[in-house]
């Protein structure tokens, strides 16, 4: 299984600069969907290897909410090189998760 890691407003820099495709959920502890996504998202991480997983906070985030559009949580946002190719601001399944990652990372 992969490892989500727990991201910030400090980790920007990086997020920005790392190689691949970077899948983060944006949600916060009161956020029932955002519970539902994370598991979902601890399922799936262990089928793309070479993605990164990360997970932020988004009360505790604002930079990295404001920089992706994100106007609520949850928040799945793929990055690639930097680049935001799809938000998804609703909760969505692990197979339509996993068609974007698939397309994303193609």
């Amino acid at each position: 299984m992969s490892k989500i890691d727990i991201i910030n407003d400090k980790n920007i820099p990086s997020l920005l600069s790392k190689e691949g495709l970077t899948v983060v959920l944006m949600t916060s502890p009161w956020d029932g969907n955002g519970i539902i996504m994370r598991s979902i998202m601890e399922s799936i991480s262990g089928n793309f290897s070479s993605v990164n997983f990360s997970q932020a906070d988004y009360e505790s985030s604002p930079q990295l909410a404001r920089l992706f559009s994100l106007l609520s949580p949850p928040g799945i946002l793929l990055i690639k090189e930097g680049e935001l190719l799809h938000r998804i601001t609703k909760p969505v399944s692990a197979g339509k998760i996993s068609e974007l990652i698939n397309a994303s990372v193609a």
